[in-house]
């Protein structure tokens, strides 16, 4: 069982209630104790032995006050975060684990991250969680393993992601996607669009850059043939308008900043046409690693750069 704050805008408490989540593919007791949830365990830190409920006003503040006391300034917080999620397989290895334990602790560290980003005031968080590349390249079993993992994260979270005003979509078009995991996506969607989003919260899965602007030349392509569209009146816009983030809308389907994990110093096809202007931070940490200091210091280090769009100041 797990416990879930379900806010109360009208109030501003926060209930507990219990529930069962999804059941996950079965992970070693020993990943377990390497590393469990930090949600779980900042929840369990908060909350009162006695009576089983967490203290509001402390579990709703202490994010908040966190990044006061980072010098992270709050008005000057990137609006559109990027994730690359990477060194899962790293990480389990450095600790006699399999992949999979590194990928389910992984999913934990996902978990948290939005978390922070929506109580610090991210208005756009695109996870780039699985490559097309990975799908046609990785074992079966490992991304059959993924994919479960990712459709167990997306239904035992839907309620709350609600409740938070969390909406979340999918991206991507691999066609080794699976129905059940677009099923839930797509459940989960429509049940946050019943309620006022305060951050979109995007998914990439079986996600190609490449492949998100080939798609997007397709359709405009399409519309010209049908004569519902000029060849000479295809801008920039129009292409944008067709990409996978332009659900955040506007400004917002173009990331601020972008963190990749793990030491990497590339993209990987990820929101190529988006990141255009996006800067950059590359962490030596392993994804299943990547805490609180590590996401106050990419803000930190984003706050310092002079963002110019080639203009000269």
């Amino acid at each position: 069982m797990m416990l879930l704050a379900l806010h109360s805008p009208s109030t501003g408490t926060v209930a507990w209630r219990r529930r069962r989540p999804a059941p996950l593919p079965a992970i070693s007791r020993r990943a377990r104790i390497i590393r469990p949830s930090p949600f779980a365990l900042s929840t369990a830190a908060a909350t009162d032995t006695s009576t089983g409920h967490a203290p509001a006003t402390a579990d709703r503040e202490a994010p908040l006050l966190q990044l006061l006391h980072s010098g992270v300034r709050a008005e000057s917080l990137p609006r559109h975060v990027g994730l690359v999620i990477d060194g899962h397989a790293r990480w389990a290895r450095a600790r006699g684990l399999s992949v999979s334990e590194g990928h389910a602790v992984g999913r934990r560290t996902v978990e948290h991250t939005v978390r922070l980003s929506r109580a610090w005031g991210i208005r756009v968080l695109t996870v780039f969680a699985c490559s097309h590349e990975n799908m046609t390249t990785r074992p079966k079993a490992e991304m059959d393993f993924f994919m479960q993992l990712y459709e167990g994260f997306i239904r035992d979270n839907v309620d709350q992601f609600c409740r938070e005003g969390i909406r979340l979509h999918l991206i991507g078009d691999s066609p080794g996607l699976p129905a059940s995991l677009l099923r839930a996506a797509r459940e989960a969607n429509q049940l946050a669009t019943q309620s006022e989003s305060e951050m979109v919260l995007m998914l990439a899965m079986g996600y190609s850059g490449r492949r998100d602007i080939l798609r997007a030349c397709q359709e405009l392509a399409t519309e010209v043939q049908r004569n519902l569209l000029r060849p000479e009146d295809i801008d920039e816009a129009l292409i944008a308008g067709k990409l996978g983030t332009s659900i955040a809308g506007g400004e917002l389907s173009y990331p601020d900043l972008v963190i990749r994990t793990s030491g990497e110093l590339r993209l990987s096809n990820f929101l190529l046409w988006q990141s255009a202007f996006a800067e950059l931070f590359f962490s030596d940490v392993m994804w299943p690693d990547f805490g609180e200091d590590e996401y106050l210091g990419a803000l930190r280090s984003y706050q310092t750069r002079q963002r110019r769009f080639g203009q000269r100041k």
